[in-house]
């Protein structure tokens, strides 16, 4: 590993450390700061790049989110998230160990390049994957199943 550019590095956590939320730029930060502890550190020009790119990537990321989840909200109420747990169980059950794992990394936000790296397959074929498991989930998901809400769309799994 090369030498780490410390003024660059100092410099990212200093404006992190600035932000008062996280948004599409924080992430852009902290991608900055993954690129510099990577194996072969980059120039400064290159990693003011990446945190501008995944800056970029995140506004898209939420749009996406907006405008094809519908947000649900409900009052704070522990039976909501106890009904919660018992559906993520439900679902768990419905699946295998090593289709939980996956499910569950995509829904903790990893990247599927990121999966397929670990998993050493394509991440095309793990999207296919998720997309089947997710149908199943809601077809065996019946009346006490998980309800999928997609804005213009139909509601799933009800």
């Amino acid at each position: 590993m090369s030498e780490l550019p410390w003024g660059i590095y100092t410099r990212l956590q200093q404006e992190l450390g600035r932000s008062w939320y996280v948004n599409d730029h924080t992430w852009g930060l902290e991608q900055g700061l993954n690129r510099l502890l990577a194996e072969n550190p980059p120039a400064g020009e290159e990693v003011d790049r990446a945190v501008r790119s995944e800056s970029r990537k995140e506004r898209y990321r939420t749009r996406l989110r907006r405008s094809r989840l519908a947000i649900v909200h409900s009052p704070r109420n522990p039976e909501n998230a106890l009904d919660a747990r018992l559906r993520l169980h439900r679902a768990e059950a419905q699946v295998t160990v090593e289709e939980w794992a996956l499910l569950r990394a995509v829904g903790e936000g990893h990247e599927y390049k990121e999966i397929a790296a670990v998993a050493k397959v394509a991440a095309g074929t793990l999207r296919a994957r998720v997309l089947r498991l997710r149908r199943s989930l809601v077809a065996h998901a019946g009346n006490g199943g998980v309800k999928l809400r997609v804005r213009g769309g139909d509601t799933s799994g009800t």
